[in-house]
């Protein structure tokens, strides 16, 4: 225990760096170290060493390999900036979590883009490229074809979390990742990263599961137009706003309720006769297709059938909703795998570890489960 309140001499700009990437003032370091703001900014300048405990502790909160703290200068880092042409607000207030889950994406795209050239597998994503000046409803129906399923076999999915694991195969398949990490909300929904292929759609697990869904098509024509963002927003429309968060939502609504098969709809007919929304026509809709109450919402806005005003109201209304209650049963480690990796990653994890390209410590890593939980995952990634 001496030899951890020894002082080790590193560069001190590692430690800055390191902070600032997370998103933590020195005040709240100081707290975590029990010391004073005075001392640690000492330790920042370089005007006072750190003791190894005191490394360890960083190396914790900043989510940082301790061996990352002992290198000569801090490593060369994209800024969250220069990854997306779309931010909510700037990259000063993005939280901690979130800053997190950049990072993490950032890192296991490297790995899969590796592994993919290793492997004589194509990076580069199976969808359209397409411009904004492009009719997101008419891109949408060609994007529902190409990936080939049904409003059947829609119709006929049991709950809104089998749904959600449906189209999100669908568009592993398409070789885009699909990763699912907890942030605050009010942070961010989700987003897309394109700095390397296979590009990667990563979601809120937080949020409604139902809001999932848009979200996920949401960030698929943001692929499909390659332009990367974080979405903090809603399933919200402005037909009189032509930038690309409302393309994006366009091409959602359009994809997941299409035009034709919801003007065939009994209630749809109602509700032109009546021109009246109402609560119980939404929930019906929303458990009917399994998206949100609000994204049956957008799809009536975005076919002009309702009034920006009225839009707007019954959104409000809708926020004031409690959000879908959360499942309270325990997750196992390899069901939360592959949860938050999405199958297409694990499996070419272990396609990986198979051809020796990668061990089965590198395995463990990369998928963050024990030794005794890889069969398990394995079975589950190819189920």
């Amino acid at each position: 225990m001496a030899g951890k309140s020894l002082e080790v001499n590193i560069n001190s700009a590692i430690i800055k760096w390191a902070r600032e990437s997370a998103g933590f003032k020195s005040d709240e370091i100081a707290r975590k170290l029990k010391t004073s703001k005075e001392n640690y900014e000492k330790i920042e300048s370089g005007r006072k060493n750190p003791t190894y405990r005191q490394i360890e502790i960083l190396a914790n909160l900043f989510k940082r390999p301790l061996a990352v703290f002992f290198l000569p200068e801090p490593p060369e880092e994209p800024s969250i900036t220069a990854s997306f042409r779309i931010l909510p607000k700037s990259e000063e207030y993005l939280s901690k979590e979130l800053r997190l889950a950049i990072r993490k994406t950032r890192y296991y795209q490297s790995i899969a883009n590796e592994l993919m050239r290793n492997l004589g597998i194509d990076t580069k994503p199976k969808t359209s490229f397409e411009s904004i000046n492009q009719n997101p409803i008419i891109v949408a129906r060609k994007e529902r074809e190409r990936l080939g399923i049904s409003i059947d076999k829609q119709l006929g999915w049991r709950n809104a979390y089998y749904a959600f694991n449906k189209w999100r195969n669908a568009i592993e398949g398409q070789n885009i990742l699909v990763f699912q990490y907890k942030f605050p909300l009010k942070s961010a929904r989700g987003f897309s990263l394109m700095d390397k292929e296979p590009p990667v759609i990563a979601l809120n697990s937080d949020d409604n599961i139902l809001a999932r869904i848009f979200t996920l098509f949401h960030e698929y024509a943001h692929i499909i137009l390659r332009l990367p963002e974080i979405y903090a927003g809603e399933e919200e429309i402005n037909l009189n706003n032509l930038d690309v968060e409302n393309w994006c939502n366009r091409f959602a609504s359009e994809f997941l309720v299409p035009e034709t098969v919801l003007r065939e709809d009994i209630d749809f007919q109602n509700f032109l006769r009546s021109k009246r929304v109402s609560y119980e026509m939404l929930e019906r809709w929303s458990k009917k297709y399994r998206v949100s109450k609000h994204a049956i919402l957008t799809r009536i806005r975005s076919l002009n059938l309702i009034s920006q005003s009225e839009y707007e109201s019954e959104v409000r209304r809708l926020k004031e909703e409690f959000r879908l209650p959360k499942s309270k049963g325990f997750i196992t480690p390899p069901r939360k795998c592959i949860q938050e990796r999405g199958r297409q990653f694990v499996s070419l994890i272990f396609q990986g570890k198979e051809r020796k390209l990668i061990t089965t410590a590198d395995t463990i890593e990369y998928l963050s489960v024990k030794l005794k939980h890889l069969n398990k995952v394995e079975e589950l990634a190819v189920r």
